[in-house]
């Protein structure tokens, strides 16, 4: 939402009494060292005992009213562009799988080599802050903005959709390297647009004059970003899906 002052991370730690200690003052570590990367640190929170392992915490940020980017307000004719690319959750299933009795099955039609680098490309896709794209977005001037995440790109797009009165069209789909195949291998729909993400990237939505410098300052940054459809005026209702030639283009990420 554009909100780049980020004050601090109450984190929340739920584990059962049979999981290593280690294993949670290590998570606790990751978290306070990803805050620290932003200038930012954890000052608490609350650890209790869970039958499962539940990892989070709530984060604090400050931002003037003018500067908050809300997913309503996109505008016909605007560019849709995202920061990231798609396919975490298959990567994540086989990773899964790879430390399952699914292994076999899994391995018989993916090389372990190929899973490894697809699961690296996923991690450093979820485990990179949103804070510099942030700053960009808040330097450019965007009309709306969302982050993919559970919902996948069709379904977060048609939330911006509907509260903007705009119809969306996504002409390519980013997604990282090999993903697609697993994906179709799981029954997944990363291919309609509607896989799951963790941490994906921000889908913003600007005027076309605009993403030229969004993208020079997201390069100098040493990130990528995609120009992936646009926006048109709404036949009926308001509405995101994919073009029918839709293209899709494997990467990596950086």
């Amino acid at each position: 939402m554009g909100v780049t002052d980020v004050l601090s991370l109450q984190a929340l730690l739920a584990y059962p009494e049979e999981l290593p200690e280690e294993v949670a003052a290590g998570v606790l570590r990751g978290m306070n060292g990803f805050m620290t990367a932003i200038g930012s640190r954890v000052t608490g929170g609350q650890t209790i005992r869970n039958p499962w392992p539940v990892f989070g915490g709530v984060c604090l940020g400050i931002a003037r009213p003018e500067e908050i980017v809300y997913p309503s307000g996109a505008r016909v004719g605007d560019a849709v562009v995202l920061t990231k690319p798609l396919g975490t959750q298959p990567a994540m299933r086989s990773y899964r799988d790879l430390n399952s009795p699914k292994r076999d099955v899994l391995l018989e039609r993916f090389v372990e080599s190929d899973l490894r680098q697809i699961q690296g490309n996923a991690v450093r896709v979820m485990t990179k802050s949103a804070l510099e794209v942030a700053r960009v977005m808040r330097a450019v001037g965007v009309n709306a903005a969302t982050d993919v995440t559970g919902f996948g790109l069709i379904g977060h797009a048609s939330n911006i959709a509907t509260f903007s009165g705009v119809d969306i069209v996504v002409k390519s789909v980013p997604v990282i390297r090999g993903t697609l195949e697993l994906a179709d291998f799981f029954g997944q729909k990363l291919s309609k647009g509607l896989g799951a993400e963790t941490a994906g990237g921000l889908l913003c939505f600007m005027r076309p004059e605009k993403v030229e410098k969004f993208s020079a300052m997201l390069q100098r940054l040493g990130l990528p970003c995609w120009t992936i459809g646009g926006t048109t005026k709404p036949k009926t209702k308001p509405a995101a899906r994919l073009a029918p030639e839709v293209e899709f283009i494997e990467t990596e990420f950086p």
